[in-house]
């Protein structure tokens, strides 16, 4: 499910996963592997697509769901 790219405008993280979405979907695409990769470790799956999130918005993503996870633990 795409977001409105008006929702995403003033974050930066939120915006590069918006525009990288389509080549996200490419690259899941290619394999099973990379798929199962994505579940298990989406952003280390990102890092190694290599589809154009910069480093720095892959570690807010990290930090982000490394927050997340230890709410619902």
């Amino acid at each position: 499910m795409s977001l409105p790219l008006s929702l995403v405008k003033d974050d930066s993280l939120l915006r590069a996963l918006f525009e990288c979405e389509e080549r996200l979907h490419d690259w899941l695409e290619t394999s099973a592997h990379n798929a199962v990769w994505f579940a298990k470790d989406p952003v280390g799956a990102l890092r190694a697509a290599n589809i154009g999130v910069d480093e720095s918005l892959l570690s807010e993503l990290e930090s982000v769901t490394a927050g997340i996870a230890c709410k619902l633990k």
